[in-house]
């Protein structure tokens, strides 16, 4: 059974939700880390704290952000978190 606290959908289902953002940030950075023990922890948060401006993200739970990030998508390749503004080579 799940500790989290319990929310309901639009269709009075019920989901686990991670109350604070804060939360969910560390959470989400964390496992990313533990996926990827070579990313930048700096970077890990700047993308994790970007990524909890979006619904579609901050309803899921964090663990499950960080796997479906680093899932395996053959026609993507490697993840990169350089900086957006860094022009391309």
């Amino acid at each position: 059974m799940s500790t989290e606290p319990l929310r309901l959908d639009e269709a009075g289902a019920l989901f686990p939700y991670v109350n604070t953002t804060s939360e969910w940030v560390h959470r989400c950075a964390k496992r990313m880390l533990e996926l990827d023990p070579e990313l930048d922890p700096l970077a890990a948060m700047h993308t994790v704290d970007d990524m909890a401006t979006s619904s579609r993200w901050r309803l899921m739970l964090p663990e499950a952000v960080a796997e479906a990030l680093y899932a395996d998508d053959r026609c993507a390749g490697p993840l990169s978190f350089v900086h957006r503004d860094t022009p391309p080579r």
